[in-house]
């Protein structure tokens, strides 16, 4: 966006950006895959999808016209919002190092992480408020959830995804600790009585109704404390399970349940200013995440 900018730093942007990309741990963009869009505001289909699966009658008789399917799209809109985060290099650190980008690489580092936790926590809250979550499942912890089956519930999900929208879904993610209680589940390690072997996520997916389905743990941790206090860091995730859909690439108008509509789907610009004692690089992004077809998402609460 701001590629012609006098301000704009090539070297910076390229540097974030595969980092961005090659967040190990993040989650934000799979449960919202960047959608590029050209202009901040506008608009994305909202469709009844049930239409897509109608059966109709389409032998001709001479003379007559086809049968023409229902659509019954909707208008969604988008209100694409700039974002940013700076930080700034002394000019006296900055020379230690004979004049070379050490510590001004080091303080984008942090930046980069401040982001990209602060938009893994957004995209958690946003999904979560979208979502409702699945009454009655979840209670897998203490004695009261001994007794639970954990594969028939994440299959349950699973099913009215594919009953909602027509299409498997293609993504669990477990926060840390809900994995901590569905791998000790006596429900799973009875499925695995006699081996010697531990529940790995690659046994819990083969145990589920659409084997194929990614798994992941999602561990990144945040400090829940307001600035300048001090408090324990936290998973984001915690004990929620969610499961989506997500197209390999999203458009406007696909069945995907999230989409971030942003005018940088590569990820965050790096925009770079020289003051007098110091050099500040700034992270700017737009966005607006939207949950843009509930039917396709489902989340437990494990408790």
């Amino acid at each position: 966006m701001f590629q012609h900018s006098a301000s704009y730093n090539g070297y910076l942007t390229e540097l974030c950006q595969a980092a961005y990309a090659d967040a190990a741990d993040s989650i934000g963009r799979k449960l919202f895959p960047p959608v590029g869009i050209r202009t901040a505001i506008g608009t994305y289909k909202k469709r009844d999808i049930s239409n897509a699966f109608r059966v109709y009658r389409t032998a001709l008789a001479r003379g007559n016209s086809p049968t023409r399917i229902d659509t019954n799209a909707t208008d969604g809109y988008y209100n694409c919002k700039p974002h940013a985060l700076e930080v700034g290099t002394w000019k006296f650190d900055a020379d230690q190092d004979d004049g070379g980008e050490e510590e001004r690489e080091s303080n984008l580092q942090e930046l980069m992480s401040a982001q990209l936790v602060t938009r893994e926590v957004e995209a958690v809250t946003i999904f979560k408020a979208g979502i409702t979550a699945t009454s009655g499942a979840g209670k897998w912890s203490g004695a009261d959830g001994q007794n639970a089956n954990i594969i028939d519930e994440l299959d349950t999900l699973a099913t009215t995804i594919q009953a909602g929208i027509g299409r498997r879904p293609t993504d669990l993610i477990i926060g840390q600790n809900a994995w901590a209680v569905i791998k000790n589940h006596p429900s799973l390690r009875q499925l695995i009585q006699g081996q010697s072997v531990a529940v790995s996520l690659e046994l819990l997916r083969n145990m589920l109704i659409f084997p194929e389905i990614n798994i992941q743990v999602a561990s990144m941790p945040y400090n829940p404390a307001v600035r300048g206090k001090k408090d324990a860091l936290k998973t984001i995730m915690g004990m929620d399970v969610f499961m989506l859909y997500s197209s390999d690439a999203p458009t406007r108008n696909d069945m995907s349940a999230c989409k971030d509509f942003t005018m940088e789907p590569s990820g965050p610009e790096v925009l770079s200013e020289d003051k007098t004692l110091e050099t500040v690089d700034t992270l700017y992004w737009s966005t607006d995440r939207q949950v843009t077809c509930p039917a396709a998402a489902a989340r437990i609460e494990v408790s």
